[in-house]
């Protein structure tokens, strides 16, 4: 099974946009050496703790600096830009980086005020049409305008979903589909991630793109040596989580000491727990036990690992502990 990463480019605090770029590089070549099979950056907007508003310019840099390890977008938000567009960027990564680029697509197009900058052009209910407009294009099925450039082999694309709404057009279309166990989303990860498996490999399509079925399951995991040093990281992330004021609530992504004078209130404490239900946080022996729950319920071809925690060496620690897990023993 593969195992990969999505990263959020977080601005620490104390460091600066420029470090926090600096930090996804260091963080994409530990990924690169220690056998991760990609390395997908976030596009988020007006967030201040999250840097990466264009990930088609930071992916090609990354994919510079390494090796092999497959480089993409998780996801672009593609019903901000014209689908042509997303295309012709598509078709430009893989020209330069063949057989190593992905892209992953959202249907969300963010808060209001968001939405209303980026002057978006489609709503979320036209997702669907979005995407089939965007595979007639890169594949060159919809003849009326060309591709520049032409491709000779098409990257992997991926839709990112929550429910099944894009994991049915997924099935459909022929594409990857990456289920998102969010803490925010109330569901039952394991029941879920299940359900969405099973009704994905039975429907799907094979298309020009992809010729089999890739379900891939993407986790916030913190995890660390011990279960009291994973529990001192994940409240930052408690916090973060929160999402107050659009996560705008801190300039930069919170840090233990700012959780140690953050006033919880008992809405708070509510929410947290609910958050906590939908984590996989401990030690390697214990996430290594929540892993193989949700391994056994959906049989993932990808584990698609989100290390949302403060401090690039807490970071690297992170990718090199859950390396260690799948590498000791097949989950």
């Amino acid at each position: 099974m593969k195992i990969s990463l999505l990263d959020y480019g977080l601005l620490d605090e104390g460091r600066t946009y420029q470090e926090a770029w600096q930090d996804s590089l260091a963080l994409v070549q530990a990924a690169d050496r220690l056998g991760y099979h990609r390395f997908w950056l976030a596009e988020h907007h007006n967030v201040h703790a999250l840097t990466i508003g264009s990930p088609e310019v930071v992916i090609p840099y990354l994919a510079s600096q390494t090796q092999r390890i497959h480089l993409g977008s998780g996801g672009i938000m593609g019903l901000h830009y014209s689908p042509y567009k997303i295309a012709e960027l598509a078709a430009s990564l893989e020209t330069l980086f063949p057989g190593r680029v992905d892209i992953g697509l959202g249907n969300s197009t963010g808060t209001a005020l968001v939405k209303e900058h980026m002057r978006s052009q489609f709503q979320p209910s036209q997702f669907d049409q979005w995407v089939r407009q965007f595979t007639g294009y890169l594949t060159g099925n919809d003849e009326a305008i060309g591709l520049s450039p032409k491709l000779a082999s098409y990257p992997e694309i991926f839709t990112l979903g929550m429910g099944g709404q894009s994991m049915a057009l997924s099935a459909k279309e022929g594409l990857g589909y990456v289920f998102g166990s969010f803490p925010y989303i109330p569901h039952d990860p394991v029941e879920t991630a299940g359900k969405l498996a099973q009704d994905y490999r039975r429907d799907f399509q094979p298309s020009d793109i992809m010729a089999q079925p890739h379900f891939a399951l993407a986790l916030f995991v913190v995890i660390a040596e011990t279960s009291q040093e994973a529990e001192n990281l994940a409240k930052s992330l408690d916090i973060w989580m929160l999402g107050k004021q659009d996560f705008n609530e801190f300039t930069h992504f919170p840090s233990l000491a700012t959780y140690q004078t953050y006033e919880l209130t008992e809405q708070d404490r509510e929410r947290i727990a609910q958050h906590r239900s939908r984590m996989i946080i401990g030690n390697p022996a214990e996430v290594k036990e929540q892993l193989e729950r949700l391994v056994a319920a959906c049989q993932p071809d990808e584990l698609l690992f989100i290390p949302l925690v403060s401090g690039i060496d807490n970071r690297l620690k992170t990718i090199e502990l859950l390396a260690r897990i799948v590498e000791s023993e097949t989950l």
